[in-house]
């Protein structure tokens, strides 16, 4: 095996291509693509059982009044610090929203370019708007330049760089019949738009439509060396959409969890604080331990919400963080051989 095919085998090899492969589905669907609200209920019903099942072994004194309030009171002073975090997200959101004249014009005009760009590249008179329909007629337009690319795999002598040429548009093939599907339907202001490209047309196939035309050039035709050049162009314009529909979806993922945080926070506040004022009462009218197991059980649970739902939301916000990290021509965590 050369240089080159080592190269190309590591690349196709990147964890962040073959991660989504590789990983449990379950894993996935926590920290991707499960509904938050769901994810909410089931840490919820984990916590209770946990505490209700401390509490039938006899862990916790629940007949004692003072250990219970104080364990709520605990939890209800450790969620005041969240008015800060949900102030700190609003202040994120809004310093991406607010601005003067001028930046505005700049960032209006550099969006406008960029649809510009991809309406010559792919040659429609007006793009889509929406960000699914607008991906989807990038990704098909790199599949269908691409697929021109085996007939003239077909007609070339050297089996080796035919086989290289036809793995290439496979590969690029298949990735745009998953996003393709996976864009259908889709609206903006859910995960599924940003979900469908985590993982796809990332750097690792810009890089090899550059090495193919760089090592292959004398053996390739004129039009093919073409038909690279549009890709390596196009596949750049793809990786600046997702770049940009992240940040569009984190502004709107982040806004969401503010205002969730609040709703979930008051309550939470309001709840502990007249479970600590009630709870003494509750154990003189109650003599079951059973029963008072569960209440505290259910107290502690209610407490608990604002820290369940800042960690289903971090989860996401973290993953797709990590997930599009390959910006543009690179491709993170992959050792190429034969490279300095």
């Amino acid at each position: 095996m050369d240089a080159d095919e080592r190269v190309d085998e590591a690349v196709s090899r990147s964890d962040l291509v073959h991660e989504r492969l590789r990983e449990s589905p379950i894993k996935r669907w926590i920290l991707l693509d499960g509904n938050r609200y769901a994810l909410v209920g089931a840490f919820s019903i984990v916590v209770f059982c946990t505490c209700a099942g401390i509490g039938l072994a006899g862990y916790i004194p629940v007949t004692d009044p003072g250990t219970a309030t104080t364990l709520v009171a605990s939890i209800v002073g450790g969620t005041l610090p969240f008015i800060t975090i949900v102030l700190a997200i609003n202040q994120l959101v809004l310093s991406q929203e607010l601005g003067w004249p001028g930046d505005l014009e700049d960032r209006f005009e550099g969006m406008a370019s960029f649809r510009r760009e991809v309406e010559e590249l792919t040659g429609e008179s007006v793009s889509p708007a929406a960000p699914a329909d607008f991906l989807q007629l990038i990704v098909a337009t790199v599949a269908e330049r691409a697929e021109t690319l085996r007939p003239v795999a077909d007609r070339i002598d050297d089996p080796a760089v035919a086989a290289r040429l036809e793995d290439f548009v496979d590969a690029v093939a298949d990735e745009g019949a998953i996003v393709t599907e996976s864009l259908e339907g889709t609206d903006f202001g859910t995960f599924e738009t940003l979900s469908s490209v985590l993982g796809h047309f990332n750097g690792a196939h810009l890089y090899a439509a550059r090495r193919i035309r760089a090592d292959h050039a004398e053996e390739l035709p004129d039009e093919a060396l073409e038909t690279l050049e549009f890709l390596v162009e196009l596949l750049g314009h793809v990786a600046i959409a997702r770049q940009t529909f992240k940040t569009l979806y984190m502004q709107y993922e982040l806004a969401s969890l503010s205002k969730l945080l609040l709703v979930v926070g008051f309550p939470t506040l309001l709840g502990g604080g007249l479970f600590t004022m009630a709870y003494p009462a509750i154990v003189g009218a109650v003599g079951d331990r059973t029963v008072l197991v569960l209440v505290v059980s259910g107290a502690v649970t209610f407490v608990f919400l604002p820290f369940i739902v800042l960690l289903v939301y971090t989860f996401r916000i973290a993953s797709i963080s990590s997930r599009t990290a390959d910006f543009g021509p690179f491709v993170p965590r992959v050792e190429v051989e034969g490279e300095d």
